[in-house]
């Protein structure tokens, strides 16, 4: 049995499932150190809370970081020693919450919205220059005025909220989120979970990106640029 890790969060647990789902086709027994077992729900791997101890095989990105000819999921395949594609299958568990989706999309299109936290989860400020301003995702959600527009996400870190129509932030946990992911028709958010989560499930991402975090002080932050974080060749910028 191997134990498999990334970072702490959800967008790292969502790297780590196409290298775990790998592994396991390989006929290796895998076993996850995460905090958000719904996203491993299928793989058939067994599923710890994280730790840092005792890791055999790493799922990061963070050693490829001041690499510029690689993107976030080459570095998480290379720090692996694993090549999959970006990818995994999901059935939805929540048939409720989907046809409520699908009956208030009434025939429109389905669009996520995630946005207005604190990036990273981090309470002190750290990454506050990769956060955009609000009225960016105005812009962008404005114009999406003939889709279902659902915000997701939890509460913590809240800065401001989404101008959609279904607000259901704080009130999904992981396995809803991921069965509204797979029957959306597209994602608009700012760098976070929802970057891995729109490319897992081949969906149209459109990103909110911070115009400060260019400049940032914080030279990790200054690696954050759409060119490294995104496997896609072909994605759509706004700065906010």
């Amino acid at each position: 049995m191997k134990r498999l890790r990334g970072g702490g969060g959800l967008g790292d647990s969502l790297y780590v499932r196409p290298i775990c789902d790998e592994l396991i086709r390989r006929g290796e027994e895998i076993t996850v150190l995460t905090n958000f077992a719904d996203v491993f729900i299928g793989s058939g791997a067994k599923v710890v809370p994280f730790s840092r101890d005792n890791v055999q095989i790493l799922a990061h990105y963070v050693s490829g970081k001041s690499n510029p000819d690689t993107n976030q999921w080459q570095d998480v395949c290379n720090s692996a020693g694993v090549q999959a594609p970006m990818q995994f299958q999901w059935g939805v568990r929540n048939e409720d919450l989907a046809s409520q989706a699908r009956d208030r999309a009434a025939g429109r299109p389905i669009i996520l919205a995630h946005g207005g936290r604190k990036p990273m989860g981090r309470m002190d400020g750290f990454a506050m220059d990769l956060m955009p301003e609000r009225a960016g995702f105005e812009v962008a959600l404005g114009g999406l005025s003939d889709c279902l527009t659902i915000s997701v996400g939890g509460t913590v870190g809240l800065e401001y909220d989404m101008p959609v129509e279904w607000d259901l932030t704080g009130k999904t946990n992981v396995s809803d989120l991921l069965d509204l992911a797979s029957l959306c028709d597209g994602v608009v958010a700012q760098c976070s979970f929802a970057v891995p989560m729109a490319e897992c499930f081949d969906k149209p991402l459109l990103a909110i990106w911070s115009q400060r975090a260019a400049g940032s002080n914080q030279a990790y932050i200054r690696t954050i640029t759409p060119q490294k974080v995104f496997e896609q060749a072909n994605f759509d910028i706004r700065n906010g």
